[in-house]
This record gives structure tokens, C-alpha cells and sequence, in this order.
């Protein structure tokens, strides 16, 4: 591994984990849900700082370079943050919807009753 992606893997945990702690302690984000995003620059750190671990794996999996096992390693956590996302999306539409439904009946019940009154 490069000292140049080492360098850039350094500086971009540390920088992501910086904004992330600064966004939780703004209140702007919830710690569920920037837990991944610290563990994933935590994870990119430790990488960056034991390239041998990186080295290892890469060689054991065939890998032509460690670079582009990280590489693999950064998308294929980012996709499955992705569909995580996308199945929280689809419960609070289905949820939007339930909700919508229930204030359109609540709405109906009460302009009933006022008629009969």
C-alpha cells in the first residue's frame, strides 16, 4: 500500500469521524445512525495504520493490489449501508401512508359529526 493512499486513508477517517462527533454533539444527527459512519472510519484507520492486515487478506484473496481491495471493501460497505437505508425508506413511506389514511378517516369521522349536530 502507498504511503500517498495511506496518507489519504488517514486523513479522510480522521476527517469523517471529526465531522461526524461534531454533527452528534450539534444534535444534527442521531448516534444510531452515524454509529456506522464512525465504526467505517474507525475501520479505515486501523487499516491505514496496520497495512499488513490489509496486505495479508488482499494477498490471501487474490487480490492484484491491497489498493484495490480497499477500494472493494469501502463500496461494498457503502451498498449495504444503501439497502439498509432503502428498507428504512420503504417502512417510514409505508408508515407515511398508514398515517395519512388514519388522519383522512379521523377527518371524515369528524366532518360526520358535525353534519349530524
Amino acid at each position: 500500500m502507498t504511503i500517498t493512499l495511506r496518507v489519504i486513508l488517514i486523513a479522510g477517517a480522521l476527517l469523517t469521524l471529526v465531522y461526524f462527533l461534531y454533527q452528534i454533539r450539534r444534535r444534527r444527527l442521531q448516534i444510531d445512525y452515524s454509529l456506522y459512519w464512525i465504526l467505517l472510519s474507525v475501520l479505515m484507520l486501523v487499516i491505514a495504520l496496520f497495512p499488513q492486515i490489509i496486505i495479508w487478506t488482499a494477498d490471501r484473496l487474490g487480490f492484484i493490489s491491497p489498493a484495490n481491495m480497499v477500494f472493494l471493501l469501502i463500496i461494498f460497505l457503502l451498498v449495504i449501508r444503501l439497502f439498509a437505508l432503502t428498507g428504512e425508506l420503504s417502512k417510514l413511506n409505508r408508515q407515511t401512508a398508514e398515517l395519512t389514511q388514519r388522519l383522512a378517516l379521523l377527518e371524515n369521522n369528524s366532518a360526520l359529526r358535525d353534519d349530524a349536530v
